[in-house]
């Protein structure tokens, strides 16, 4: 099977991108433009302040990975799109029967910051955009006083 860009990446509607900045915008700078959004919910933008951006949904982490547009189109063809996009973890979710419809995404069932949050099949399902941004948002800031890069375990009980 081959993935092409189509399935690795998100169209969002107009209620997903207000819900990004609602939920998200205690983590997002006042202005930017959305360049580019993951089918895993992720968002590449461009400050006022310059470069490209890439807000991961499933760590709450904000990290520039282009000095420029120009710079972030080149980087798409790279193996650096391997983190953003997740190719071959696309593909598993598709042989899974798992495709997002129009205007969703791939969510997580349990997010990569908690210590049970994994990168595999039976972590993800498609969900509207908007749902998406909505918990992932609310959820990290909640959240965002733990310390940088730790691990959270669930008290999940049975």
């Amino acid at each position: 099977m081959s993935i092409d860009w189509s399935s690795l990446t998100l169209t969002p509607s107009d209620l997903a991108i207000h819900q990004l900045a609602e939920s998200w915008g205690w983590l997002l700078p006042n202005s930017f433009a959305p360049l580019l959004f993951s089918n895993f919910g992720d968002l590449f933008y461009q400050p006022e302040s310059g470069g490209v951006w890439w807000l991961n949904t499933g760590t709450g982490e904000v990290t520039q990975v282009a000095d420029s547009v120009s710079q972030f189109r080149e980087l798409l063809g790279t193996e650096v799109a391997n983190e953003g996009f997740m190719p071959h973890l696309v593909e598993e979710l598709h042989a899974a029967g798992k495709v997002p419809g129009p205007g969703e995404c791939y969510s997580y069932v349990i997010l990569p910051v908690f210590a049970e949050g994994t990168y595999e099949v039976e972590n993800f399902n498609p969900v509207p955009a908007h749902e998406h941004f909505a918990i992932t948002g609310h959820i990290f800031n909640e959240i965002q006083s733990l310390p940088s890069g730790a691990k959270v375990r669930l008290n999940v009980v049975p």
